[in-house]
């Protein structure tokens, strides 16, 4: 096929998708970029979130087992 016979008016019609659609790809690309950046801050909040309260249980965990321990005790010598 010759390029040469396509007419004008089909070369400017199908630029202008053309240019729409790298303009929508370029958009969409930035777009997502900025939600993967979001996505990255909320993921390292809720990882530091998450590992604080990870030592407070273990903390809590240690203080019943503690309880626990002088209960069991407590009851021995009781009995």
């Amino acid at each position: 096929m010759d390029i040469t016979a396509i007419p004008i008016e089909q070369w400017l019609q199908q630029g202008i998708f053309a240019l729409l659609f790298v303009w929508l790809l370029f958009n969409q690309q930035k777009d997502s970029k900025a939600r993967e950046e979001r996505l990255m801050e909320h993921l390292t909040k809720t990882t530091t979130t998450l590992d604080t309260l990870s030592k407070r249980m273990e903390n809590v965990s240690t203080k019943v087992d503690h309880i626990d321990n002088r209960l069991t005790e407590f009851e021995k010598k009781g009995a």
